[in-house]
């Protein structure tokens, strides 16, 4: 923790500077932290706000900004981005110390008497080959699963044995048939009442129950399906394949 005068700066440890580093806009990141190290903050101001403008959605980089800007006595500017973290970010690493610096800037960060309805998630996702697999998927609140990121999929699926843990019956559903590896089939339709990653909630979400092939083959492990437009329809979504990440927006 660095004090400069009257203002102290929460600073990430070494160990953090390295994962953030991972998820961050590498050349302009990296030149902005060593310029940082070395107290060049004016320098340091240029390499984030760079990084920024490539990558507005990472809160990382705003925090490395803001603690720049208030280096160099930008105190509004810097107390514009701590609020912004503070208003939209889910990594809680990230709020902690935002609502910290704010604090020390003099202004106290103020929880609403109610809940705040998240409007932006930033889900770190796992690659094999080109599946994209999100990790922490509640449904109905009752089970924690994890599905395949699928853009092309008009329907969330869900498979017939996630489907009968969650009660769901598929007596009386319509059926709609959908194509699959060995041809077409029928699968009923039904509704999930409520997904929630990150929170970010979907409600009355219109599923198909189909088993993949992987579950067929007892290969599925958790995986519940594919994640489609049903839900994905309600979301701004960004994929950043690189980073592993994806943003998911209201």
């Amino acid at each position: 923790m660095l004090k400069i005068k009257n203002y102290i700066i929460l600073v990430p440890s070494a160990a953090m500077l390295v994962l953030l580093s991972n998820f961050a806009c590498a050349d302009n990141f990296q030149d902005g932290i060593k310029a940082y190290q070395s107290g060049n903050y004016s320098y340091a101001e240029i390499y984030f706000k760079n990084a920024y403008r490539q990558n507005p959605n990472d809160d990382n980089i705003k925090y490395y900004l803001a603690i720049s800007y208030v280096q160099n006595k930008k105190i509004s500017e810097a107390k514009s981005l701590y609020k912004s973290i503070i208003s939209t970010s889910s990594d809680q690493d990230v709020l902690t110390l935002a609502k910290a610096g704010l604090k020390l800037l003099g202004e106290s960060y103020i929880a609403s008497s109610s809940p705040q309805q998240v409007t932006k998630a930033i889900l770190s996702v796992n690659s094999v080959g080109n599946i994209l697999i999100v990790d922490n998927v509640n449904l109905n609140d009752a089970l924690k699963v994890k599905y395949i990121f699928d853009t092309g999929a008009s329907y969330t699926t869900i498979s017939s044995a996630l489907a009968y843990k969650l009660g769901i019956s598929t007596d009386n559903a319509p059926k709609i048939k959908i194509m699959t590896g060995s041809g077409y089939i029928e699968s009923p339709k039904v509704t999930i009442k409520k997904i929630e990653i990150n929170g970010l909630i979907a409600y009355n979400v219109e599923a198909l129950v189909a088993d993949l092939p992987m579950h067929t083959a007892n290969t599925a492990g958790d995986i519940a399906g594919l994640l489609g437009l049903s839900f994905l329809k309600d979301f701004k979504f960004t994929v950043d394949k690189k980073h592993s990440q994806i943003v998911l927006e209201k």
